[in-house]
């Protein structure tokens, strides 16, 4: 072999390793970040059903995998992830639907329950038997319970009113949630942080992370 040939081989065999070196180094940085950032943990329990745990047989399992952004901001609707005194058996993962100095109130509408924050609408529930129990034993209960977050709007209906660093917090999964209406507003330094990321049970979980990763990176 002459030496040109040889040269070309050792460049060429240079390249690749140099390309394999920086594709290696870049995912091992960004898993070294992601790993900074996000706090992994698996979903346990029904309360967030149809969001989270969609497919899980059994409340004993553990389901979806969600990845925490403990530097995210949060705002409401997103889901986050909160520690909590009143619950003693881990993090809570609920949905966040007031922040402070909002107003929020649950409205019976006909054939469906409406939650309204600061008068606007935020989402409808269809009413059925648990979504029932849940207005009538758990909401209108809240204002017995916690009178100091009680407030009435101009047509004197009974309304909840977040304070400073108050935050409300509840399940998807309405009559199957022990959330906020049931142990009070959380406050800001309870909750750990926002869910960005959803593997959902019984996917490949490489597979799916990658294209998230992926997806919110570029």
């Amino acid at each position: 072999m002459s030496s040109r040939s040889k040269r070309i081989i050792l460049n060429i065999t240079s390249s690749i390793l140099t390309i394999l070196i920086m594709f290696v180094s870049f995912f091992a940085l960004v898993n070294i970040i992601f790993n900074i950032v996000f706090i992994r943990t698996n979903v346990k329990g029904f309360s967030m059903l149809p969001t989270l745990n969609q497919n899980v047989p059994s409340e004993d399992i553990d389901g979806d995998i969600v990845y925490i952004n403990r530097f995210s901001d949060f705002s409401d609707s997103d889901i986050v992830v909160a520690d909590v005194d009143w619950w003693t058996s881990g993090y809570i993962i609920k949905r966040l639907v007031g922040s402070p100095n909002d107003i929020i109130q649950i409205k019976d509408e006909g054939d469906q329950y409406s939650l309204y924050v600061n008068e606007k609408i935020l989402y409808t529930k269809e009413k059925n038997s648990d979504t029932n129990y849940y207005y009538n034993s758990i909401y209108l209960t809240f204002f017995e319970k916690y009178p100091q977050n009680t407030t009435t709007n101009e047509a004197g209906e009974k309304c909840i009113k977040l304070n400073e660093n108050e935050y409300l917090l509840i399940g998807d999964n309405w009559g199957h949630s022990t959330d906020c209406l049931t142990g009070g507003p959380a406050h800001k330094n309870d909750i750990i942080g926002r869910v960005d990321i959803i593997v959902p049970y019984g996917e490949n979980q490489f597979r799916t992370l990658v294209s998230k990763m992926w997806n919110l990176i570029f």
